[in-house]
């Protein structure tokens, strides 16, 4: 779907919320890498699409003479790729936007997405990191579609160990330099975007999958310093079998302690 019917989509669920409170819709020149949508009120908010890092953004901030001052803070972000997503991501989107910024909620949201940052965690879940492979992958789609028709919830693990990780290490066989690092700054973007079931799912099983290990440089290319040093140590679990911790026995003379308090309340 194209970014601009997306964003018709995504604005005219804010607009329900924002133009029933007075704000104003501004229209705001096009970019060669910005597509924004404007409202001032209150305060500003606006929403952008970054063509290059196919990124949506809320954002916020204050009004100074009725006019934004630029100190932007970013509410919520989420990713959008024309050639893959449509009508529904556009919904859902559109929905948690409208959602942040609603009235008495916008505190309680704010803190919950303050959370899942620190968490670690995103937007992005399984499902839809298993959608945006399809750029790469284009058969993942109907495979995609049969797992949504016949299970309850997307098993996002088992898709990526079954459906995903075969496509991936063909695709590293007989694509180029070029075309793989472009999956590399796909994986690297999602994982930064990702909760943690997608983290979990690009480290440990398509990297760890990934036998080669020249291949599986090429990979993490593009990673930043952080995701590399955590994709490596993931790799380094490979073949092993993690234990889990026993529960710790308590040392004799404090058992002994407890046994003679014991006794002597009997008494």
């Amino acid at each position: 779907m194209e970014i601009a019917k997306a964003l018709e989509i995504i604005t005219g669920k804010v607009d329900e919320v924002l133009l029933n409170k007075g704000y104003r819709k501004h229209t705001v020149a096009d970019t060669a890498n910005e597509k924004t949508v404007l409202y001032t009120g209150d305060v500003a908010y606006s929403i952008v699409y970054y063509f290059d890092k196919k990124r949506i953004v809320l954002r916020s901030c204050s009004v100074v003479d009725d006019e934004p001052d630029n100190a932007w803070k970013t509410a919520a972000t989420w990713l959008f790729d024309e050639e893959v997503d449509g009508g529904r991501e556009a919904e859902n989107i559109g929905d948690d936007f409208a959602e942040t910024i609603r009235g008495p909620k916008q505190i309680a949201a704010q803190q919950k997405k303050k959370a899942k940052k620190e968490n670690g965690e995103q937007n992005s879940d399984p499902l839809f990191f298993a959608n945006r492979m399809i750029a790469f992958f284009p058969e993942l789609r109907d495979e995609i579609a049969f797992e949504k028709a016949h299970y309850e919830s997307f098993r996002g693990v088992t898709f990526a160990e079954t459906k995903i990780l075969p496509l991936l290490l063909d695709y590293v066989k007989r694509e180029g330099d070029k075309n793989i690092e472009k999956l590399s700054k796909a994986l690297s973007d999602l994982y930064d975007a990702g909760d943690l079931d997608v983290k979990g799912i690009i480290t440990y099983v398509l990297l760890n999958g990934v036998e080669d290990q020249t291949q599986y440089e090429k990979l993490t290319a593009t990673f930043t310093k952080e995701q590399k040093k955590i994709a490596d140590a993931s790799r380094n679990l490979r073949g092993k079998k993690i234990k889990p911790e026993k529960p710790k026995k308590p040392k004799k003379y404090i058992a002994d302690r407890l046994q003679a308090m014991d006794s002597m309340k009997r008494k």
